[in-house]
């Protein structure tokens, strides 16, 4: 996720769903260059942990998500600089390329805002995300979803990949992005 750009020292985080209401987690302001496999913690929905470590402070975005979705393995949470952005500026983002409306429809939602670390930004994030793969959170960043880590970081990929986009079309067509 470092590597690609879509997170920065520890923001962002990354989870994978277990049997039994449980998830991993990254922890919780461990750069990612930094990070180990035993630095990853495992939780509860409820933030119950059962291994020594801090998760990251947006678990209850990840537990919301998993009990709204059991089709969700795996969820990558980004903040992303184009995704982010868009999330500041936009309430939707219009998706403005062929393979994006494949994969997004035309627009990817943005939450209502709410603070970071909330039960209210979990269900905020949960209902912007409702059955698709990807949506923004509202001033903060991008969340991504899908049957596997990799094809979540994929999405969260793409998410930044239609952010940059969008922005670029404004750039050329001026604030009217949109149209066409």
């Amino acid at each position: 996720m470092a590597e690609l750009g879509l997170a920065r020292g520890s923001s962002g985080n990354i989870s994978l769903r277990l049997p039994k209401e449980r998830f991993l987690i990254t922890a919780s302001g461990i750069p990612y260059n930094e990070l180990s496999a035993d630095q990853i913690v495992k939780i509860d929905y409820d933030g119950e942990p059962s291994c020594a470590g801090i998760p990251s402070s947006e678990w209850r975005m990840h537990a919301a998500i998993y009990r709204r979705r059991p089709d969700v393995q795996a969820i990558v949470h980004t903040h992303s600089p184009f995704a982010t952005a868009a999330a500041i500026a936009l309430t939707s983002l219009p998706v403005m390329h062929d393979e994006g409306k494949i994969l997004f429809g035309e627009a990817l939602s943005v939450s209502v805002h709410a603070p970071p670390g909330t039960w209210k930004l979990a269900k905020a994030t949960a209902d912007a995300i409702a059955g698709g793969k990807a949506a923004l959170i509202s001033h903060h960043g991008a969340i991504a979803v899908g049957p596997t880590l990799q094809e979540a970081l994929l999405m969260a990929e793409k998410v930044e990949e239609t952010a940059q986009l969008y922005w670029l079309v404004a750039q050329i067509r001026g604030s009217n992005a949109s149209d066409r």
